[in-house]
């Protein structure tokens, strides 16, 4: 069975107001949870500029368990740039290094483009993608980013 963005809930939690780590210019971040049969799937992040429709929205999604010493071995990590326009939609990130080194202590496992295209578990990062941008309503301006 594939999981369908249709299914999964997303529980918006914290935003605040912060710098790009790409430009430095202002930005905003979203940040939250995702469900799948009320069993948690995922946590994520979203970061774009506001009112800036040809800057991508960054989305990083934490998959498995984060604490220490989890029996499901060690977490992953995918991220995607999301851009607007005619051709818009979702592209997966190769790498994130400075955010590797931040998060080092927890040795997630990156997910590369390479491994997810076509496969299950890239499938499944999709579905989590589009139900963070169909259903966050935080995102309102983002997804009328593809209208641009």
């Amino acid at each position: 069975m594939s999981l369908r963005w249709q299914e999964i809930v997303v529980i918006p939690e914290a935003e605040e107001d912060l710098g790009c780590d790409c430009c430095g210019l202002p930005a905003r971040r979203a940040e939250g949870r995702l469900l799948h049969r009320e069993a948690p799937l995922a946590r994520f992040t979203v970061r774009w500029r506001p009112g800036v429709a040809d800057h991508a929205a960054r989305h990083v999604l934490f998959l498995g368990h984060w604490a220490a010493g989890s029996a499901e071995g060690p977490p992953a990590l995918a991220a995607a740039d999301y851009r607007g326009g005619s051709d818009h939609g979702f592209t997966l990130l190769d790498e994130l290094p400075a955010l590797m080194r931040a998060l080092a202590p927890w040795r997630p496992r990156y997910v590369r483009r390479a491994e997810a295209i076509g496969q299950p578990r890239g499938a499944a990062i999709f579905s989590m993608l589009d139900a963070i941008h169909v259903k966050d309503p935080r995102l309102a301006e983002v997804r009328g980013w593809a209208l641009a």
